[in-house]
């Protein structure tokens, strides 16, 4: 039941954000007024019509040359991209039938079945994943995201908490359980486990010190709740800026040994990203992960008024089962205040050098 709720969800998010529906407010407090406008899902032009020309171009580089996973993926991607949902379909399948254990077309057919409103046949095709690879932890995680983005939380934390058990040192795969178990309102949980992350000897500050945001977060939220002591802990965090900010957004991808990169363009058309990572307003991105995962984060104490613009840039992708990228981006506004909002907007990267433009974040002046 779920997940078919979840699905449905789904399929409905390409129509709310095509009308930019879904705007997220935060209430002034004294300074500005902060707007998230959700974007794209996919990058410009992934969904461009094809031509009857293009894809009996794309069948044809697909017979000559049947073992071919690019050429098999484009004839997929073209026909769905032209409208033949059914078609992409049977050509998926036909590319499964040749290449079982080839994970992307295993989860491309479950997007095929969603868009097609076949929440079952969906289900199914996205369950196959761990069904090839019970034990592979990156299988297990590569269909938690699909749950998460789907909105099944409950069913991403199960997946997400057994491969924790195939791969016990992996401390962002520990952030990733942290972190769906605080959307689901285990707050508790959630606290131990970034308080577990933390205080491991052994964890990347690249992981460090997001988990550290993270569990701010949670003690602000706990000292508005009436724990007067968490506002000491969050002192010993020791974050750079503070913990109330006008914006904060982090960024997580599902394949490792990939770089995926966090891009926010400023009012004043300053792009804050890997190699110019502190802007002209105190604007500033944490890290540059190139290894896989994430997470990445922005962080904007006092906003400039305009328009901030988030985007999300495949730089390179990994040596696992899967070509494509899919994450989430979270966008919180008025971090740490009475009035603090936040949004989770998934998005689908499909290769490398692709740009997805996810949401704007409209700051009026004070």
């Amino acid at each position: 039941m779920h997940f078919r709720r979840a699905m449905q969800n789904q399929i409905l998010v390409g129509a709310l954000v095509a009308v930019g529906a879904g705007v997220l407010h935060a209430a002034p407090t004294g300074g500005p007024r902060l707007t998230l406008t959700p974007l794209e899902m996919e990058p410009a032009g992934a969904r461009e019509a094809v031509d009857a020309d293009d894809l009996a171009g794309l069948e044809v580089a697909v017979t000559k040359e049947p073992e071919n996973r690019t050429a098999r993926f484009a004839l997929v991607r073209g026909l769905q991209r032209a409208g033949k949902v059914e078609e992409a379909i049977i050509a998926a399948k036909a590319w499964r039938a040749t290449d079982a254990y080839n994970l992307v077309v295993v989860r491309l057919l479950g997007d095929l079945y969603s868009e097609q409103g076949d929440l079952i046949a969906a289900k199914r095709a996205y369950s196959a994943v761990v069904e090839l690879l019970p034990m592979d932890a990156s299988a297990q995680r590569a269909l938690a995201s699909v749950l998460k983005q789907s909105g099944d939380l409950a069913g991403a934390y199960d997946r997400l908490i057994f491969a924790a058990t195939q791969d016990t040192k992996d401390r962002r795969l520990a952030f990733e359980i942290a972190d769906v178990a605080a959307r689901r309102g285990m707050t508790e949980e959630a606290r131990n486990r970034f308080e577990a992350i933390i205080a491991d000897k052994e964890t990347a500050d690249a992981v460090r010190y997001p988990a550290k945001q993270r569990l701010a977060q949670i003690y602000q939220q706990l000292a508005r709740a009436g724990d007067a002591s968490m506002a000491a802990k969050t002192e010993t965090l020791g974050l750079v800026g503070g913990t109330q900010n006008d914006i904060k957004v982090y960024l997580t991808w599902d394949t490792d040994a990939s770089d995926v990169d966090l891009w926010v363009i400023t009012p004043g058309k300053e792009k804050i990203f890997y190699s110019n990572r502190k802007g002209k307003h105190g604007e500033a991105l944490y890290d540059d992960v190139t290894t896989g995962y994430g997470p990445e984060s922005f962080t904007a104490a006092s906003a400039a008024a305009g328009d901030y613009i988030v985007q999300v840039d495949y730089f390179r992708r990994g040596r696992g089962n899967f070509s494509e990228a899919r994450g989430e981006v979270t966008v919180i506004l008025d971090e740490g205040k009475p009035t603090e909002q936040k949004r989770v907007l998934p998005y689908r990267l499909f290769e490398e050098k692709q740009v997805v433009t996810v949401a704007k974040i409209h700051v009026e002046g004070t």
